[in-house]
């Protein structure tokens, strides 16, 4: 029996919402909403960064750090210590001999273990990286260009990466190298730690940055006709599923969104005619009107095969043509 449930010339963004949910996580930001949405990297970026600089969560991390310095989650380690005339913790003899006869003998040379305090730590390091999202989102917001992002934004972001960076300098915490992705032990350590209370707005706002832009930021730059796109998308994705068909989590890839055997391409992203935009049933192509309001089927069918680039087309005039387009595709695949 076939689900299809919203009508997606309704332009409703309830199939937005759904197809969000989707997302296999976690995705990369900007190639993702360039696909889904048809924006361009330079505004999600600038969009994101402003957002998670100046964040409930960020502001709170960056007001609680004078307390958090002072607080620090150390360790002892042990590191070699040269000294002369003097003892400064345990003798390394095995250091100690060879430090003396690389001195000529000089019997005053002792090589110790003395206990330093280390901040090279799983708490620290998800401090640092929580601080260091917030002063690479400032930075993009910044460098993103002229975007639809208000002055006053773009100011705080920029004071609060400022801070950021002006604790990332601090003496406990420069020597802290975070590549990538922070580990999910490192988080687990952390959030069950003596000190999770004092680590806490590290830990939301590595949460918050982890996916910047919630579908309610990014829908007022959702057009009418990337909705009712959206709508057909997922229309097809329910019919399939409703055929007993398996339809994986939507993933960005190369410009175009990928569910199993269905692509979505954006019209901004076939600017130069190499591919049509529109949803991709395997070799067969659906597509609303390029004018909504305009529901001549002979009209819609000409417009969609001139970019088909030869495959069958199928228009989308009402909700159950998506039926006719997946029957299309099915027995498509079956001719090869």
């Amino acid at each position: 029996m076939s689900r299809l449930r919203i009508d997606p010339f309704q332009a409703s963004e309830e199939p937005t919402a759904e197809l969000w949910r989707r997302l296999a996580r976690p995705f990369d930001l900007a190639p993702t909403v360039d696909a889904l949405f048809g924006l361009a990297p330079e505004v999600v970026q600038q969009l994101a960064g402003a957002l998670v600089a100046t964040c409930e969560e960020a502001e709170t991390l960056l007001a609680t750090m004078p307390r958090t310095l002072r607080t620090l989650a150390s360790s002892v380690s042990a590191a070699e210590e040269r000294c002369v005339g003097e003892l400064r913790g345990p003798v390394l003899w095995g250091a100690t001999f060879a430090a003396q006869a690389s001195s000529l003998g000089n019997r005053d040379i002792y090589v110790c273990s003395s206990p330093r305090r280390a901040y090279d730590i799983a708490e620290n390091r998800v401090l640092v990286a929580a601080l260091s999202a917030i002063a690479t989102a400032g930075a993009a917001a910044v460098r993103a260009g002229d975007v639809d992002v208000e002055d006053d934004a773009l100011g705080q972001a920029r004071t609060n990466a400022r801070a950021a960076r002006r604790y990332l300098d601090h003496q406990s915490l420069e020597g802290i190298r975070v590549d990538g992705r922070i580990s999910p032990r490192a988080i687990r350590r952390t959030r069950g730690g003596k000190s999770a209370v004092t680590y806490a707005p590290a830990l939301a706002m590595l949460e918050r940055a982890a996916e910047p832009l919630s579908l309610a930021e990014l829908a007022p730059y959702c057009d009418r006709r990337t909705r009712v796109q959206h709508g057909v998308l997922l229309a097809v994705i329910d019919e399939l599923e409703s055929r007993g068909m398996r339809v994986p989590m939507l993933r960005a890839e190369a410009g175009s969104i990928f569910a199993g055997p269905v692509e979505y391409v954006h019209r901004r992203r076939s600017d130069d005619g190499s591919r049509p935009h529109g949803i991709l049933i395997g070799s067969v192509l659906v597509d609303v009107p390029d004018r909504l309001k305009d529901r001549d089927p002979a009209r819609a069918r000409a417009h969609l095969d001139a970019r088909a680039h030869g495959r069958i087309t199928v228009p989308v005039l009402e909700l159950s043509d998506v039926v006719g387009a997946v029957d299309q595709a099915i027995l498509a695949a079956r001719r090869r």
